[in-house]
């Protein structure tokens, strides 16, 4: 019988059961960050819809200053969160095809849904609202086609237990300020609605 030399001990391996032991504490860590993960994964596609059209809201309202004319936001897909950013009243490069620089095409930039948020839902106030329209200064004013203004748009994710959900919202005030806050937070946190 060969002896082991305190050499060649530390060759062996490991064993079957401890093999097992290892596979097993794994699979119970995994077990218990798989569902945090979800849910961190699916609050980060709250953000990224909410952080979409805050920044679709803001360039409507800072094109509208650049160009001196009436722009609209609206929200194209709700409840998802598509959306367009255009002139109220567009027009074409000129008659002779010669772009006049404050010529306003109907559509400045878009977004689809399918950007990375395809989860996530949209609540607009007032209920039947999906535009909001910026005049030359910032400001927020009526609708071309009379429909009412897009004052508040909630963003959460329907299929997210309400424990770990957390949507946030959008406000759009009178004169043209965009604000994204938490509605779960109390009111002495500053961001809180």
């Amino acid at each position: 019988m060969t002896r082991l030399t305190p050499q060649r001990a530390w060759q062996r391996g490991l064993s079957l059961v401890e093999i097992a032991v290892v596979l097993t504490i794994v699979a119970l860590l995994l077990s218990q960050a798989v569902p945090a993960f979800s849910a961190w994964l699916r609050n980060a596609q709250i953000r990224t819809a909410a952080e979409s059209i805050q920044n679709g809201l803001q360039l409507a309202r800072a094109e509208a200053i650049r160009r001196n004319r009436s722009v609209q936001f609206v929200l194209t897909g709700a409840p998802d969160t598509s959306w367009t950013v255009g002139c109220v009243n567009p027009v074409d490069g000129g008659a002779a095809g010669v772009e006049d620089p404050g010529d306003c095409l109907a559509t400045i930039q878009a977004r689809s849904a399918a950007d990375g948020s395809e989860r996530t839902i949209l609540t607009a106030a007032p209920a039947a609202a999906r535009i909001v329209t910026f005049d030359s200064i910032g400001r927020v004013r009526d609708n071309a086609d009379a429909s009412p203004v897009l004052t508040q748009v909630d963003v959460s994710d329907p299929d997210l237990a309400a424990a770990q959900a957390r949507p946030l919202r959008l406000l759009v005030d009178a004169g043209g300020r965009i604000r994204m806050c938490d509605p779960a937070l109390t009111a002495s946190d500053p961001r809180a609605c």
